[in-house]
């Protein structure tokens, strides 16, 4: 799997994590304002079971997130970034 869907699905899970935390989350969108920080450690390929762990580095304030990311095959580390997004109410 490339290096770039890796750091998509991990910041899709960032959205979910970030979302979970609002009242009524319909009513919000979750827009990424920064990656920083990617490391990829190691390669993933057709077969391998990608599992993400995203986690809030600080409560969210005025609307913006920081989180941390991590995409393990198995026991392994594979590749890992934090995240800046905001929350914005749909109109």
């Amino acid at each position: 799997m490339p290096g770039v869907l890796q750091v998509e699905a991990m910041a899709q899970v960032g959205g979910l994590l970030v979302l979970n935390s609002v009242e009524e989350p319909e009513r919000y969108s979750t827009y990424f304002m920064k990656i920083d920080s990617v490391k990829f450690r190691h390669k993933v390929v057709p077969g391998d079971t990608l599992l993400f762990q995203v986690e809030l580095l600080t409560p969210i304030r005025r609307g913006i997130a920081t989180m941390k990311g991590y995409a393990f095959v198995g026991e392994r580390l594979t590749c890992e970034a934090e995240f800046m997004a905001q929350v914005v109410k749909n109109k």
